[in-house]
């Protein structure tokens, strides 16, 4: 038996802490942040199976041609790094809001990478791999494992994982976009004040306090990200001031924000009450222990 067609949870993600520092040499910033899966309620699903040639279909459609969707980049490096034709058809099911901070993008790349190399047989965690996902995008190698992890850099460098924490979390977007170099390039005009180092949000995941983890939510892209849509402070403001919300922050460049909520029927309960503010969309979600997961494999008779 072979395997023909895999389905894959591509999950999106959070950061529980992004520090921002200066602009290098490269043209990337300097970069320390924790990253922080999240369950299948805040997930796209990716069906990649064999086909005669490489095509990329998003249900709904996010407005771009295929050869620019990050899956389809992702599948001919990967041809090109084991010199075959990247032959697989993929149709990715969009439910994480685009340009929305949670890395949507990248988890179906991620996701893509890890189903191709299931059908070839081939290794996802090889350092190979990982340095294709690194250059399709800084977080892209993280969602092949997914779970929590500190990274630094420019955010493609792993520094360590870490253990996930029981967290309930509510996730809201504001309905409108935000780009990420436009984020970049309003954080690069705005006066920055010093940053704190993230060993206090590294001992509050390790003591497992809900309250400390909630304490210690950081992003310094935030206030870019409000200038840009203004709709963003909007949605912070909703759900930090939500009864039960622990603490809250934007994810990302923005523009969704989520918050630390004390338990599952709170999270619910906020995601309910955002999503009947018009445009925004929301969702109650936890965090998750891994990343890219298969869920279902088709085999037919070789």
């Amino acid at each position: 038996m072979s395997a023909e067609r895999i389905t894959l949870l591509a999950p999106a993600k959070v950061n529980l802490f992004l520090a921002v520092g200066d602009r290098r040499p490269d043209g990337y910033h300097d970069v320390v942040t924790i990253l922080q899966a999240l369950d299948e309620r805040v997930a796209d699903t990716v069906i990649i199976e064999r086909a005669d040639v490489l095509t990329v279909i998003c249900e709904p459609s996010i407005g771009i041609p295929a050869e620019e969707n990050l899956a389809f980049r992702a599948l001919e490096g990967l041809g090109a790094l084991v010199g075959r034709e990247p032959a697989f058809s993929v149709t990715i099911s969009k439910r994480v809001p685009a340009a929305g901070g949670l890395g949507g993008a990248s988890a179906d790349a991620a996701a893509a990478l890890v189903g191709a190399c299931r059908l070839w047989g081939l290794p996802a965690d090889s350092p190979e791999v990982t340095a294709l996902a690194a250059s399709l995008g800084a977080d892209v190698p993280f969602f092949i494992a997914g779970g929590t992890a500190l990274y630094a850099g420019r955010g493609d460098m792993l520094v360590r994982r870490l253990d996930t924490p029981a967290l309930d979390l509510v996730v809201v977007n504001p309905g409108v976009p935000v780009s990420t170099p436009a984020a970049y390039a309003t954080f690069d005009r705005l006066l920055r004040p010093a940053v704190p180092t993230v060993d206090g949000m590294l001992r509050a995941l390790a003591s497992h306090d809900i309250g400390e983890i909630s304490a210690q939510l950081f992003n310094n892209l935030a206030e870019a990200a409000c200038d840009l849509a203004p709709e963003v402070a909007e949605a912070l403001h909703f759900v930090s001031q939500s009864e039960g919300v622990l603490g809250a922050i934007v994810s990302g460049s923005g523009s969704s924000v989520f918050g630390v909520c004390e338990d599952a029927e709170t999270a619910e309960r906020v995601a309910h009450d955002a999503g009947m503010h018009g445009d925004w969309w929301a969702s109650a979600t936890m965090a998750r222990p891994g990343g890219s997961a298969e869920i279902e494999s088709g085999s037919v008779l070789r």
